[in-house]
């Protein structure tokens, strides 16, 4: 039985599922967060040759992730940096890293940046009212 006083089994469980997804995308964008501060560290700092393909396909699934929910954002209201960086993530996706070390930390690094861009853009939509 349902206590309409304090609204429908309905609305409780919207709330819920949107509470739940809240907390899902914030724990999301820190793991992403995580993972591209490792692959921005400093050249100093530079992971080992495992490191940096492991974190590679981490943030290519974190990157297709991002970008699923950028492209339900209509794409007239896709800010300047949106638009360049989904054209610069399917180049980077498509292209592969190229050759040699180097190349592979350079892509690494390239990819968190998309990431960190997308985050950005979503999170000043999510400020302006919208998902």
């Amino acid at each position: 039985m349902t206590d309409h006083r304090a609204g429908s089994t309905d609305e409780n469980a919207h709330t819920e599922a949107m509470a739940h997804d809240a907390i899902a995308i914030t724990v999301a964008f820190d793991a992403i967060a995580f993972d591209a501060d490792r692959a921005l560290a400093p050249h100093r700092l530079m992971p080992p040759p495992g490191e940096i393909a492991d974190l590679t396909d981490r943030l290519i699934a974190h990157g297709a992730r991002l970008v699923g929910v950028v492209k339900t954002v209509p794409e007239a209201e896709h800010s300047v940096r949106a638009k360049g960086a989904l054209k610069d993530w399917y180049d980077l996706t498509e292209s592969g890293a190229g050759h040699g070390a180097m190349a592979n930390w350079m892509h690494m690094r390239a990819l968190a940046r998309m990431c960190r861009t997308f985050m950005d853009y979503l999170r000043e939509r999510e400020g302006r009212g919208r998902p």
